[in-house]
């Protein structure tokens, strides 16, 4: 059976040190950003046209806990925050969040390049995102895994590099992998997978923030794996909370003496 061609022909095949940085970077991104503005090309199989959730939207994010998105005119289709929630006996119960910590008070161990070696277990984005599978393209750790796959199992890792690539992309320099999913490999959303099984997929993910800027697949029967295409706007700029909360004081009459 003839192999596949290459993506990337002037590229030498990576060795274990490139393959270990590249899932470092995958395991990095809560780590890497207080704030983000992104601009997200939603497909249309995976959008939500009654929120106003599709085509490019442009959403700002705040660590884990706020978001406001905005579509192509300008105008806000979704705000959500988590830091004001009640910490009731109810929420306790019901939530993950009331014990799992987040990324910010949690220190990975750290390669020597400062990419994230073995994460520690922190809470989730727990219902923040509009858009479920924006999870996985925000923090791609699905691919790596939480740590390395043990010296002794070669294949023991969730998804198998074919090729890797140092590269700009728009404008930002980034790390492109050729992959395919390993027997290991585990979706973060049940019904939503960064490397479809069965496929070569190319992703593509920024050095400075860890999110995937684009995932592609190339090869292999996977009819529902459209192409993601995200862009960084802005990194660690400072949000105060009224931009992810909504302004209750626009839904009073105005009352007039």
């Amino acid at each position: 059976m003839p192999s596949a061609p290459l993506y990337f022909p002037g590229s030498p095949e990576p060795d274990s040190t490139a393959r270990r940085r590249f899932r470092a970077l995958a395991r990095s991104a809560p780590w890497l950003s207080t704030s983000l503005k992104v601009e997200i090309d939603i497909p249309d199989e995976l959008g939500d046209p009654g929120r106003g959730l599709t085509g490019t939207v442009t959403a700002k994010i705040r660590q884990r806990e706020g978001i406001a998105v905005h579509n192509a005119a300008g105008a806000l289709v979704f705000q959500k925050e988590t830091f004001s929630a009640q910490r009731s006996r109810d929420y306790v119960a019901a939530t993950n969040a009331s014990w799992k910590l987040p990324s910010t008070l949690i220190t990975p161990v750290y390669t020597t390049d400062h990419l994230v070696l073995r994460r520690p277990e922190i809470a989730g984005f727990n219902g923040l995102l509009p858009l479920e599978y924006w999870a996985a393209v925000l923090d791609p750790v699905e691919i790596a895994g939480t740590e390395p796959a043990a010296q002794d199992l070669a294949f023991d890792h969730p998804t198998y590099i074919h090729e890797l690539s140092e590269i700009m992309h728009e404008g930002r320099p980034a790390l492109a992998a050729v992959l395919s999913s390993g027997h290991t490999y585990q979706a973060a959303l049940a019904d939503f997978a960064l490397v479809p099984a069965g496929t070569r997929t190319l992703l593509v993910l920024d050095l400075g923030t860890g999110v995937c800027l684009l995932r592609q697949r190339l090869s292999g029967p996977a009819p529902a794996a459209p192409d993601l295409r995200l862009r960084i706007l802005a990194q660690d700029e400072y949000y105060i909370n009224s931009h992810f909360q909504k302004v209750h004081w626009l839904d009073q009459p105005i009352v007039r003496s």
